[in-house]
């Protein structure tokens, strides 16, 4: 009697991210770190990939000091005191130390964003994220100075040849200039928001219980879902 042998492989989904920010948009620091706590319960899942889509906050207009921007934008009844008191202690259990008192004007980031974009040739995007965020909001660092980009650049370790280019201010201006152009014409105007796998959306800031609902949605669809992927790229 003859007999067949069926091998089958499993097949490990791949996370796609689309994270929509501006790096000096507290929000969208802790939305990326609720996001990486998210991923921690989650196991067997290797193939991440994420895309930063930057939506600078300040653009080319004056820089206003962090608290006069802010401050026009608080909800009514709130004062910027409870709001930044909020985000300390959301920051303080994903291990953030916001240290408001130290942020002075809101800096153009669209280099900032440059150099994410440059750095994703070395896969090193995700790093170089956190040491902008650490920089400006622990620190104090003006994300629109190019000796504090340059100084992170060396920090995250990027290749020579990365750094070089990133050193020439035409490579990857275009690219972040159509990406932002794009975020607006979706009417994407407020960051964060997060797409994964191009079919889930969580706008808005969401803490970690909504990243982990938000996964499962992605990596276990309803077979009869027929809602159509998004496209941020």
């Amino acid at each position: 009697m003859d007999t067949q042998q069926l091998h089958v492989k499993s097949v490990v989904p791949t996370l796609e991210f689309d994270l929509i920010g501006d790096l000096v948009c507290p929000w969208s620091f802790l939305g990326k770190r609720s996001l990486e706590r998210a991923l921690q319960s989650l196991y067997g899942f290797p193939a991440r990939v994420l895309r930063w889509h930057g939506l600078p906050l300040a653009g080319d207009r004056v820089r206003a000091s962090w608290r006069e921007h802010f401050s026009s934008r608080l909800p009514p009844g709130t004062t910027l005191d409870e709001m930044e008191k909020t985000l300390r202690a959301s920051g303080s259990e994903l291990g953030i130390e916001f240290a408001f008192e130290r942020l002075g004007a809101l800096p153009d980031t669209h280099e900032a964003h440059r150099l994410v974009r440059v750095a994703a040739r070395d896969g090193r995007q995700g790093e170089v994220i956190d040491l902008l965020f650490s920089a400006f909001f622990e620190r104090g660092r003006d994300l629109a100075d190019p000796a504090v980009l340059a100084e992170i650049a060396r920090e995250a370790q990027l290749e020579p040849a990365t750094c070089t280019a990133f050193a020439d201010p035409g490579e990857g201006r275009g690219d972040v200039t159509a990406d932002e152009q794009r975020m607006r014409g979706l009417g994407i105007s407020v960051v964060p928001n997060l797409l994964i796998n191009g079919r889930v959306l969580v706008p808005g800031p969401a803490d970690v219980s909504t990243y982990v609902q938000a996964l499962d949605q992605a990596l276990f669809p309803e077979l009869k879902s027929t809602r159509s992927r998004r496209r941020l790229h």
